[in-house]
């Protein structure tokens, strides 16, 4: 089954462009690496979370060094911090 990691963030600000920029530099960063899917939600005026869809925990094992590049990389650019992260199996799904 699927495997999802998610994860947490806080931003000091919201900013249109910085949507642009997820959108454009990486949601494609995080599906280079065999991403299935890459979802980022706003969940709050400032808060958010990105959800990334992998075929299997192997496969995201296999990027989990990348991500955490990937992670910091956008936490200096946007000065947003990474509140928690979280990741699993797939057990039930329609």
């Amino acid at each position: 089954m699927s495997f999802y990691t998610v994860s947490h963030w806080e931003a000091n600000s919201w900013d249109p462009e910085d949507e642009i920029k997820a959108k454009e530099k990486y949601v494609p960063m995080i599906m280079s690496l065999g991403a299935v899917s890459v979802k980022m939600c706003k969940t709050d005026e400032l808060k958010f979370m990105v959800i990334t869809e992998w075929t299997d925990g192997d496969k995201a094992k296999e990027a989990a060094e990348k991500i955490a590049q990937i992670r910091e990389q956008a936490s200096e650019e946007f000065e947003n911090t990474m509140l928690s992260s979280h990741m699993g199996t797939v057990f039930a799904s329609n």
